[in-house]
């Protein structure tokens, strides 16, 4: 009782405390210094919405991104390098939700001694441009991959890096898990060279799978296109190839959630568990969607608590 009641003490002190004296100040980077692969002679123009107050709260929306970047939130002191988790906002694959579901658990993960990467990443869909899964693939690869480079400057354990999925994005922050890609002596570059293989993979209310009882034909169209194939939605529905050996895995899903079933992390559970693959779950039978780390007054959103102290176990 004592270590617990310690552990929570802690955690409000993460949560309530600014940012000074517990986290750098964040940077952002390109995951390209050129055009991001895919992304020639595409025309769109990154839009961003305040969906908040833009001071107390922001909120921003963004989409028809070209430019790919990654932002760094970074403890100010660790004794050791650090975990690193690579958070891919949710918003459909059409936009990226880059702050409730992206940078306000990024600053709570430095706050804990872990670093937080947001990934901004190129949609499914632009307003001129169809990318599919690959341009997404892609780009969750490299912001690994890139990690991975300036693990040593960044005072973080490379074998220590890891991915994080809200919502739709759980199906790009998961494909590295499923398919994990090692060292590529000849790759385009040295960073592609770098192995994009994950510590371990989270999600919050994440998708999961692309089989149509789970995914809707919405989701399988905006990866595939109007006609995909069963070897495509197949490839793509992480409960399919979940093995022995595999990085551990942390689930927080709500029972009702309308946006993203609990039919996705159900199954991933199941899997883990036939395969032997360490599996922690956050589930409550109420909280919707959407909600991010914030206290909406419902059990639910205690969820972050039990992740930082699951994260900071990995």
């Amino acid at each position: 009782m004592i270590k617990f009641q310690t552990t929570l003490g802690i955690l409000l002190v993460l949560f309530l405390a600014p940012d000074t004296g517990f986290s750098k100040e964040p940077f952002e980077l390109r995951l390209w210094q050129g055009v991001a692969p895919g992304s020639e002679g595409v025309a769109d123009q990154e839009k961003v919405i305040e969906r908040g107050d833009g001071k107390d709260l922001i909120d921003r929306s963004i989409s028809d991104t070209v430019i790919p970047t990654i932002t760094v939130h970074l403890p100010l002191k660790t004794n050791k390098p650090t975990a690193a988790v690579i958070i891919v906002p949710g918003g459909g694959l059409t936009r990226a939700v880059i702050d409730k579901e992206g940078n306000d658990l990024a600053r709570v993960l430095a706050r804990a001694g872990v670093a937080g990467i947001v990934l901004k990443f190129r949609n499914a869909r632009t307003t001129t441009t169809f990318n599919g899964i690959e341009v997404m693939e892609a780009d969750i690869r490299r912001a690994i991959r890139l990690t991975r480079f300036h693990a040593d400057q960044w005072n973080i354990a490379s074998h220590r890096i890891g991915t994080f999925g809200f919502s739709a994005g759980g199906i790009v922050a998961v494909t590295p898990l499923i398919h994990s890609i090692g060292e590529d002596p000849d790759g385009q570059d040295r960073i592609n060279r770098l192995s994009s293989e994950v510590a371990f993979f989270a999600g919050a209310y994440p998708l999961l799978s692309m089989q149509t009882e789970v995914a809707g034909s919405r989701y399988q169209q905006l990866l595939f296109g109007d006609t995909p194939s069963k070897d495509q939605l197949d490839k793509y529905s992480a409960e399919l190839h979940i093995t022995k050996g595999m990085p551990p895995v942390f689930l927080a899903h709500a029972l009702d959630d309308p946006g993203v079933i609990a039919k996705n992390s159900l199954q991933m559970e199941a899997a883990c568990k036939k395969a032997g693959v360490r599996v922690t779950t956050f589930f409550k039978d109420t909280g919707g969607h959407g909600y991010g780390i914030r206290d909406m007054g419902t059990p639910i959103n205690k969820w972050i608590n039990s992740f930082i102290i699951w994260i900071q176990e990995q």
